[in-house]
């Protein structure tokens, strides 16, 4: 699923060029220390089909920054989009050398919604996708009941003119701080090629052994749950597959995070998938509350995976992007 030229030129441009919307937004000051093992004890970089790319630790020196929980990348890899769930939405750039991530830069914040940010529960934002087809466009999945989709354009290098998506009714049955959680654009290797898909972060009930996901348009299907683990976003791979970023907190275990690879012909209304596991880790790698996904492709044809996660404005826990090579 690849953006348009102009979509990444809108990108780093209007929306991601430290001059671009400063009336709307703030520069904001970023240190990024260089993670470059994914095991806290080195060892290897390499996870079955899996190549560490390098990471960031992000400290912004704002104190609207964190809670970082949709993620955006552009064609070219480095203009990035950020939405918190406390309603602020941050742009800049990923600097690499040698084609590892090593930097962070022109960063500028904003208030995600026009009318300003409101409490968690009226805003609490979770994940970002750009329209292949309306470059500058895309939606965004609230776990708020009343409006869990809604879709935007920016306009003067900042969010605008949200509008309502309707969904399906059960989407609004989902329990509370466990609804909507993910949005994707289905690309043309999908049988869900032109539409969009929303997943739901848990089942309905706590004893649910699958979560639902939404073909807008079309139908539901169900995504088999594993050890307990929730879904925090989901991104469709440019053949069509669904890549599923998974997470779990208990005391005994601590933080976990799954990365799980469906494939995409099964993706269909009334369909019960299940995938592949790409990676399962915990405490002895470089994560913390893993919750933005997104996927690029390399020019030469290589996919690489962004992952972001949510410090949840903890002092005790981390904003962290790291990147993935898939082979």
């Amino acid at each position: 699923m690849r953006r348009s030229l102009t979509a990444a030129l809108l990108l780093g441009a209007a929306f991601l060029s430290p001059l671009a919307g400063r009336a709307s937004a703030d520069p904001v000051e970023i240190t990024a220390r260089r993670i470059e093992h994914f095991g806290i004890a080195g060892l290897t970089e390499r996870f079955g089909r899996l190549t560490f790319l390098g990471g960031l630790d992000l400290v912004g020196h704002d104190r609207r920054f964190g809670g970082w929980s949709g993620i955006a990348v552009s064609d070219d890899g480095a203009g990035v989009l950020m939405i918190s769930d406390n309603g602020y939405y941050l742009t800049g750039t990923m600097e690499h050398e040698a084609g590892r991530l090593t930097g962070f830069g022109h960063a500028d914040m904003g208030t995600l919604f026009p009318g300003g940010p409101e409490s968690k529960q009226n805003s609490d934002a979770e994940d970002v996708a750009l329209d292949p087809k309306r470059p500058g466009c895309g939606l965004i999945s609230l776990e708020r009941r009343s409006t869990p989709l809604l879709s935007f354009c920016m306009k003067n290098g900042r969010t605008d003119g949200f509008k309502p998506v309707p969904v399906p009714p059960d989407v609004l049955k989902l329990r509370f701080n466990r609804s909507l959680e993910s949005v994707a654009y289905a690309p043309p290797t999908s049988p869900a090629a032109g539409r969009v898909v929303i997943i739901g972060e848990s089942p309905f009930t706590r004893e649910g052994k699958t979560m639902r996901g939404w073909i807008l348009g079309s139908g539901s299907f169900e995504i088999v749950r594993h050890d307990d683990y929730d879904i925090s976003s989901a991104r469709f791979m440019p053949n069509g597959d669904l890549m599923l970023l998974e997470r779990r907190f208990t005391p005994a275990t601590g933080i976990r995070m799954r990365l799980v690879l469906i494939p995409g012909e099964t993706i269909k209304p009334g369909a019960t998938v299940d995938g592949e596991m790409l990676l399962d880790v915990g405490m002895a790698t470089q994560i913390d509350n893993m919750e933005g996904l997104d996927i690029h492709r390399l020019p030469d044809g290589r996919t690489v995976v962004t992952l972001v996660s949510d410090d949840n404005t903890n002092i005790l826990e981390r904003t962290l992007l790291l990147q993935f090579r898939l082979d």
